[in-house]
Parts: C-alpha cells; structure tokens; sequence
C-alpha cells in the first residue's frame, strides 16, 4: 500500500513540475503562430483576384495576337490588290512586244517606197495599216517613245551611233528603230543616232 501511494506521489510532482499534463496541449510561441499564419492558404477572394489578373493577362495577349494577324491581312490583302492591279494593267506585255517587230516591216515597207518615189494604191493601202495598228497599240496602252530633238537619255534610248548635225551635242538626230513605252513602263527602247554637236563646233573636254 504505502508503494503505491510512493508511485501516485512522484508522478503528481512530475505534472506539477510541467514535463507534460495528460490531456492539454502546451502553449507555440508567438513566432511559430506568424509562421503557421502564413503558410495559411489564400482565402476564396484573394483566389478570385489571382485568376482575375492571370485571364486579364491572357486576354492582353491575345488581343496583341490579333491586332498582328489583322495587320499582316491587311496588308497580304493589300499586297494581293497590287498584284491583281499590276497584272490587269500589264497583262499583255508579252504579247504587245511580240507584235512590235509586224509595226516595224509596215514602217520599213512604208519607208522604202517613199525613198523609191512609190505612190502606188499599195502604198496607200500600207500606210492605213500602219496607222490602224499604231491605233490598236495605242488603245493598249502602247506610244511612242520620243525621240528626233530630244535630249539622250539612256533610259529609254539605246544610242546605236553618233554623227554631227545642227542639233547640239547628246540631241536625237533620227531614229534607227522606234521605241514604245506600255503605260509608264518601257516596253522597247529606241535605237537612235546622237548628235556630237554642229560641224566645227569646239567640243568641251571634261577636265
């Protein structure tokens, strides 16, 4: 008997002294409460918050992705309108510049019965043909390239010699062979004589 009072005697001095007490869970520091406050998980508003900035964010990009595609449509689009423009209005370059060499025999056919003194009704006939083919080309788009007085301009003259005459220097005295422009572009340069200037003319040599 007197042992087991000995044994209920220590372990009451053993609760008393704070080692542990059944049934009561000792007080954290003030420390370990902050840490454990804050790896609490967001609350549903600061959730709803997150996932208002990250579709905000989504939208943002998406809107940047549209905003190029609908650039580069707008300008694949335009791109294709100058194309379709540029093929409609020099669709038929191939063809007009195969049919220059017919206006050149009539021209030259034309040119040898002048020269021979030839007034014939074929000749007549010659020249209408001419100038309803010049017509036609016309109506294509097709003209003449200046030429006899103009100044050289290897842009669209292709210089085949040069000879003196009354022209000043670098002037188109004549024209070996016509050439055409289709719209504002240079279908065939002219070949054509050059002045070097008028006889006995001092020519300027360039230092």
């Amino acid at each position: 008997m007197e042992k087991k009072k000995h044994n209920h005697k220590a372990h009451s001095e053993e609760n008393s002294a704070g080692v542990k007490v059944e049934g009561k869970t000792p007080a954290k520091p003030p420390e370990e409460i902050h840490i454990a406050e804050e790896k609490k998980e967001p609350g549903p508003l600061n959730k709803l918050q997150a996932q208002l900035e990250e579709k905000t964010r989504e939208s943002s990009e998406y809107f940047d992705k549209w905003l190029r595609l609908r650039a580069e449509m707008e300008n694949f689009k335009k791109r294709m309108e100058k194309e379709k423009s540029e093929h409609l209005k020099f669709g038929n370059e191939s063809l007009l510049e195969a049919l220059l060499p017919i206006l050149d025999n009539l021209e030259r056919a034309i040119d040898h019965g002048k020269n021979g003194g030839e007034n014939s009704p074929l000749m007549v006939g010659l020249e209408m043909v001419r100038k309803e083919f010049a017509g036609i080309l016309e109506r294509f788009g097709v003209k003449p390239v200046p030429t006899v007085g103009e100044a050289f301009d290897p842009e669209k003259h292709e210089a085949i010699s040069q000879q003196e005459s009354d022209l000043e220097a670098n002037r188109v005295v004549s024209a070996a062979q016509n050439g055409y422009f289709y719209h504002d572009r240079l279908l065939r340069p002219a070949k054509v004589i050059v002045s070097r200037g008028r006889p006995g003319e001092k020519k300027e040599t360039p230092e």
